[in-house]
């Protein structure tokens, strides 16, 4: 799949898609999170490296918007 654009908060972030299932946020060039979606028992949720997990669970929501 390829990179494509979201808004949040009013800022315009590209989401790279990776072959392993995981997303890189990117902030212009700066490279700002990974994301990716984790399953249990308790049930779905939106994982990232270096933003809050609302951040994460926001974004999440967008890309689920973005792919369906």
């Amino acid at each position: 799949m390829e990179p494509y654009e979201i808004i949040i908060s009013g800022k315009k972030l590209t989401v790279v898609p990776l072959d392993d299932g995981s997303y890189s946020i990117l902030d212009g060039a700066k490279r700002i999170a990974s994301l990716w979606i984790d399953i249990s028992a308790a049930g779905i949720s939106w994982v990232a490296e270096r933003i809050s997990l609302q951040l994460a669970e926001q974004i999440g929501l967008l890309i689920n918007a973005h792919e369906c």
